[in-house]
Order: C-alpha cells, then structure tokens, then sequence
C-alpha cells in the first residue's frame, strides 16, 4: 500500500483507495500537532500571565500565512511544490512541539508563526493530492481525507495534555518524533509523493474562479459562518470547562471526545450528503449545531457535557468535506485549486473567531460568549436555500 502514490494522476476516473488512505494518513500525523494549541491555552496563559485577548490572537499568528494557501493549491494543480509534502509534517511536528518550551510571549509568536506556515504548504498539497487520487468519487475521498484531520484533532489533545501531565516541560518537544518518523517513511523509495506523475492543469487561477461563480462564493460564505462556531468553541472549549473547574487533563479530554466525534462525522458527512442531497444536509447541519451547543451549556455535571459534545461534534465537523466536494464538482479541472480557496477563507475565519471569541470572553465571560456563538450556524440557512443545484442524490433546483 505504501507504493500506491507511486504513479498518482490527475485525471484517472478511479476512486485509488490505497492513495488516499495514504494522503490521509498524512493529513493525520500532520494536524496531530495542528491541534496543540487549544489543550495547550490553559498551560501557556498560566506560564506567560496571557489574557483571553493575547490567547486569541496566537491563532491568527498561526493562520497568518493563509492567505497564500490558494496559490499554493494552483501551484500543486500545475505541478509545483508537491516535493515538500513529507518535510512540512516534519516542520510542523518540531515547531509546535516546542511550545511549552517557549520562554516568552514573542518566542512563542515566532514558533506559531513557523508552524503555521508550514501547515499552510502541507493543506493546499494535500488537497490537490487526494482531490486527483478520488476520480469522481469527490465526497468519499474529501470524508476520507478530513477523517484523518479529525482523528488527529482528538488525539492530538490527549497526546500533548499527558506528555505535559508526566514530563517536565523542557522534555515534552519528545512529541515531535512521530512527525518526524512519518515524514521519513514518506522519502522512502516508492512512497516519495514528489514523485507521483501529475497532469498539470492549464485553467488559469482566474478562470478557476470564475467557472466557480456564485456557488463557490456562497460556500466561502457557508464555511466562513460554520468555521466561526466551529473554531471559537473547540479552541476556547478546555479554558470554558477549566473556568468550571475542571482539571487541564479533563478539559483536554472533553476536547478530544469532540474531536473524535468530529472524524466520524467527518467521514460521514460526504456520504449521507450523497444520499439526502448537499442542500438538506448543510440545513440539518446547520440546526443542530446550534441546539445541541445550548443543551451543552443547559447541562450540569461532566459527564452530560460529555454526551451532549458526542452529538455536537457529530454534526459540526460533518459538512467541511461536503462543502469541498461541492465546490470540486464546480470546478473539477483545478479542485486543489477551489478546495485551497475554500481553506484559506476558513483558516482566516478562525483568525478572526479567535480574536473576537477572546475578547467577549474577557467582557462577558466564556459561557455568555458560547451562548451567542451557538445560533451564528443560522444565519448560513439563507445562503443554502439558494445555493446552485448539486449532484449528490437528493438536490432539486433551485
């Protein structure tokens, strides 16, 4: 399986599931370190005397370099930049490995600031990676590959809360040896992705975005409103139960059952949206998020929270990969294209939730801040009524 990228294509018509378990994989061991800093909040506003403000704004330092992350997927659609894919996961793992380790507030910036940058080459490869590795089958291999993401985002947290739990602080950058080692196997002879035989595309950047027209604006939109819910409650989640006195270990824990929730809604997502349509889907997703995160902070003891996390991180991570597929289906001879610009406008959304989340949380306090986060999903129910048709079973004109 681990020579299965060997001979990738653009344009095959074949769904090649050994590539994009692979590329998944990948995306795995990638975003394990991706999810750091949110568990890590509590430990690092402690050591350096932070704000909620000052907390928020590491997550636009990370996300800074985003901006580029459309041009980085129109270069791995023409058949550039593919060779680094295996060295950001190893740069990503070192960088924010450290952390913990960082000495000040500007020392910390600067290792975020490395580690976001390198996050920023690894996504707009990758989705140009797996997108050419799915064929037709755009949902399957976008639920595939945020699978690995999410998976990754729940074990990251727990990995990094218990190396901080047993070790002294100076020896917890021991986490960036699985980067690393996942890394090396990707050099390895046969699995070196940089050497995959990609079809460049030749659709220029503004005709990609132009052949995208209003549906790729709305799903920009789209995302932009659920990347808002979804970001300023999962990064501020461990500081909001820590503030209801829960220990750091338990607030990381809470973290990953969203998470791992998340994967499986993650890979459910592009499924069930293919059977009942993209449109019922992103409305059901919609309305849930926003009733299941009060009844989250209507109950009272752990372990409810807990259920109630279960159900929430099922629908809230559950429409990203449909929202990539579909904007795939628009502009299928440049996806990593579409897709990269899709991530981007997230990426800088969770810029801004951060910030923003922050600051009403040191006005107003996490719990009235999560109140009024949770009915932000609504206001994304007038863009999907009238978004174009897709091609997902289920879809009628619009």
């Amino acid at each position: 399986m681990l020579r299965c990228i060997q001979g990738f294509s653009m344009n095959t018509k074949s769904f090649k599931t050994g590539r994009v378990v692979i590329i998944s994989l990948s995306h795995f061991f990638h975003d394990i370190y991706s999810s750091f800093l949110s568990p890590l909040l509590p430990f690092l506003i402690e050591k350096h005397g932070l704000s909620l403000k000052m907390a928020g704004i590491l997550a636009p330092v990370y996300r800074s370099t985003s901006l580029i992350q459309p041009l980085i997927g129109y270069s791995a659609d023409r058949g550039g930049v593919v060779r680094f894919f295996p060295l950001t996961i190893a740069i990503s793992g070192i960088t924010m490995s450290f952390l913990v380790a960082c000495g000040s507030y500007t020392q910390l910036l600067g290792v975020i600031f490395i580690g976001g940058t390198s996050a920023t080459l690894f996504h707009g490869i990758a989705l140009t990676l797996v997108s050419g590795s799915s064929g037709k089958q755009y949902g399957t291999g976008m639920s595939m590959f945020m699978t690995g993401g999410e998976l990754a985002r729940s074990f990251g947290p727990l990995f990094i809360v218990t190396l901080l739990k047993f070790l002294p602080p100076q020896f917890v950058p021991v986490a960036a040896i699985p980067g690393i080692a996942a890394a090396s196997m990707l050099f390895m002879p046969g699995v070196a992705v940089y050497h995959a035989s990609l079809k460049r595309g030749n659709m220029s950047f503004k005709d990609a975005l132009r052949k995208g027209g209003r549906g790729l604006v709305l799903l920009i939109l789209m995302g932009s409103i659920y990347t808002y819910t979804m970001y300023s409650f999962s990064l501020f989640l461990p500081a909001f139960l820590k503030e209801e006195g829960s220990t750091l270990f338990a607030a990381g824990s809470a973290l990953a059952v969203l998470e791992i929730s998340g994967a499986f809604g993650a890979l459910a997502g592009g499924f069930v949206s293919d059977r009942i349509g993209r449109k019922p889907f992103f409305l059901l997703s919609s309305i849930s998020v926003s009733v299941l995160i009060n009844l989250f902070l209507s109950s009272r003891g752990y372990g409810s929270r807990l259920v109630f996390l279960l159900f929430t991180g099922l629908f809230m991570f559950s429409n990203a990969p449909v929202r990539y597929a579909f904007s795939q289906e628009l502009v299928p001879e440049m996806k990593g294209t579409v897709s990269s610009v899709l991530m981007a406008f997230g990426f800088l959304t969770t810029s801004v939730s951060a910030v923003l989340s922050g600051q009403m949380g040191d006005a107003f306090g996490l719990y009235t801040t999560f109140r009024i986060v949770s009915f932000i999903p609504l206001l994304s129910i007038p863009l999907i009524l009238i978004l174009p048709t897709g091609r997902s079973r289920g879809d009628t004109k619009s």
